[in-house]
């Protein structure tokens, strides 16, 4: 029965192949609180330079971890003007109308300047914070962290990791945020800089 349900989906995934590349609809695309600013965050990760082939470990398939990132600001950016930053996860490949969210986090602290795949786990389920000390939003499947699991045969997708630095406080209120929400907030807010890495993962038959 697996096998039929894995020739249907790779038959799914060939048909709607052509499907895909919804950037204009990521976050960072969409707000108009970041149209007019260029990507100036550098984004690193230690799985390899972006766009860079995602390992299983960081899917359903594996451990589903969190990929490891770190960031740095632009040298004409002061530490002192960020107050927090937010981070979406958005696969602009899969064949639907708009990108699918594998994560959304915010509060993280303006002092950190890098999130492992150990800040990523739940520490308060109440008030959704996890072990880096700043909180998670809603995704697709309504976890923590949803990791890239492709239509079989449906080719390459990439994994857009944008990271927001802000200046004032975002306003959260009790719901936590999705994406409409995040994009609501980040239009009362003041966004001081952003970036992104990019991943890769595909499904093979």
């Amino acid at each position: 029965m697996e096998k039929v349900t894995l020739r249907a989906e790779a038959l799914l995934g060939r048909l709607l192949r052509n499907q895909r590349g919804r950037d204009a609809k990521l976050l960072t695309r969409v707000s108009p609180a970041l149209q007019t600013l260029p990507p100036t965050i550098t984004i690193t990760s230690s799985v390899g330079s972006s766009p860079a082939p995602l390992p299983k470990e960081f899917t359903p398939f594996g451990e589903n971890r969190f990929p490891p990132l770190s960031w740095t600001l632009p040298s004409d950016i002061a530490a002192d003007q960020i107050h927090s930053y937010v981070l979406i996860v958005e696969d602009p490949d899969a064949p639907l109308p708009s990108p699918v969210v594998h994560g959304v986090y915010y509060g993280i602290s303006a002092d950190k300047t890098a999130i492992s795949s150990d800040d990523v786990v739940l520490a308060d389920a109440p008030t959704r914070t996890l072990q880096g000390g700043f909180q998670y939003g809603v995704n697709l499947r309504q976890t923590v962290w949803s990791g890239p699991r492709p239509v079989l045969a449906h080719g390459p997708h990439r994994y857009f990791f944008q990271l927001v630095a802000l200046g004032p406080p975002l306003a959260v209120g009790e719901k936590p945020l999705g994406k409409g929400e995040l994009l609501e907030a980040l239009g009362k807010s003041t966004v001081v800089a952003w970036g992104e890495w990019v991943g890769t993962y595909v499904r093979d038959p």
